[in-house]
């Protein structure tokens, strides 16, 4: 695998060399100006001074480069290094200030720029403390300027040009700080609205009462799982439960009673599902429910519909109502509608109800239905054709 520039392993990672990449494309062109008033002899400086800038510019992006590249910078708080590298620059044109004085006007600009870039990061303080660095450098270098050549000062030029550069510093963490407050603003409400789709979205998913997957979900997912199953020949299976004689409860006890039945067997039904690697658990309607199970032949779905059976049968919801339940279980078959395979379930769940009820029943095989508890007819996961 080739070299890249930008290794594309994190995303965040990622943003944040890209925006070094740009700090360090302003670095280039700048020195190619510089270069170009060098060369020109508008800059008025010595070989070495320009050799000992280059060099340590390029110095400078190359360790930065290998901090991200290397991951290091996720050591620190801030893993941009956003201040450092503001800092950095700052320092960098201060150097400049000094040993070219014709450029002093020009670098005035390029501050601006080097402020500006802390709108991806900083903070209100940021933009303070390195506006007060920015000024004081200034200051210094203007001061040291005067005791290593004092002929060369002008006195009102050089505070005229302090007072610029502090309306354009001030300007800059004015503006920056607003940037900022608006981008946390922003993140803020992003934040909000992520949770609010994903509650929207969650109730759109289930049913208010049992809490469990409603039938629009659950149709979805077995588009989704048919698809999966025709493209890898792997088998999924369907459980259809219903409660039996549950208009009893309602008749005898209210909605109210049947309501907390519900819930409760939903939540019952659950906890016993939860022992299985992958289940979408729903309500299909009313008293019945339904679990699409993927990766799972009619064999294991047979299994895992009479836990639920026996869970049901064997305890009291409320500690007053006993109710059983009775299954319909069905595989599905490569290459068949989802209303053919929850048809036979449904057929299967109708055998069960005729059995008796408190029964699990799966879908018929060539030879005839089975009858009563006993499990006939299912396709194993071994009569799915191989792939290619």
């Amino acid at each position: 695998m080739g070299f890249k520039l930008i290794p594309d392993t994190d995303h965040k990672q990622v943003v944040r060399m890209r925006r070094f990449l740009m700090a360090a494309a302003s670095y280039g062109i700048w020195l190619a100006l510089g270069l170009i008033g060098y060369f020109s002899g508008v800059l008025n400086t010595s070989t070495d001074t320009v050799i000992a800038i280059v060099s340590g510019i390029l110095v400078t992006n190359m360790s930065l480069y290998l901090v991200f590249r290397t991951g290091l910078n996720l050591r620190y708080k801030d893993p941009s290094l956003t201040f450092f590298q503001i800092a950095v620059g700052l320092s960098w044109v201060l150097a400049l200030m000094f040993t070219t004085r014709e450029a002093r006007g020009i670098m005035m600009m390029v501050y601006v720029m080097v402020l500006l870039f802390g709108i991806f990061r900083l903070d209100k303080l940021g933009f303070i403390k390195l506006s007060v660095f920015a000024l004081s450098g200034y200051a210094t270098v203007v001061i040291a300027d005067y005791f290593v050549a004092p002929e060369r000062i002008d006195i009102a030029r050089e505070f005229l040009q302090f007072g610029v550069l502090a309306g354009m510093v001030i300007w800059c963490a004015v503006f920056g700080t607003y940037v900022g407050n608006l981008k946390s603003a922003l993140r803020e409400k992003n934040t909000e609205l992520k949770k609010v789709v994903e509650e929207v979205t969650r109730l759109a998913e289930r049913d208010d009462l049992t809490k469990s997957y409603n039938r629009r979900y659950i149709m979805e997912t077995l588009q989704r799982e048919k698809a999966r199953a025709d493209r890898s020949f792997t088998p999924f299976s369907i459980c259809i439960f219903d409660l039996d004689h549950f208009k009893n409860i309602n008749d005898q006890f209210g909605h109210i009673a049947g309501d907390r039945v519900l819930t409760a067997f939903a939540e019952r039904a659950r906890g016993e599902l939860r022992s299985m690697d992958q289940f979408a658990f729903g309500r299909y309607g009313g008293e019945e429910f339904i679990v699409i199970l993927p990766n799972t032949s009619a064999v294991g779905a047979h299994q895992c519909a009479e836990r639920v059976r026996k869970i049901t049968a064997g305890d009291t919801f409320d500690d007053v109502y006993r109710i059983t339940l009775s299954a319909g279980v069905a595989q599905y078959r490569i290459g068949e509608s989802i209303e053919e395979v929850l048809r036979r379930a449904d057929k299967a769940l109708y055998r069960a109800k005729q059995d008796g009820r408190n029964v699990v029943c799966c879908e018929e095989n060539n030879n005839g239905p089975g009858t009563g508890n006993e499990f006939t007819g299912v396709l194993q996961s071994g009569a799915y054709p191989k792939p290619f």
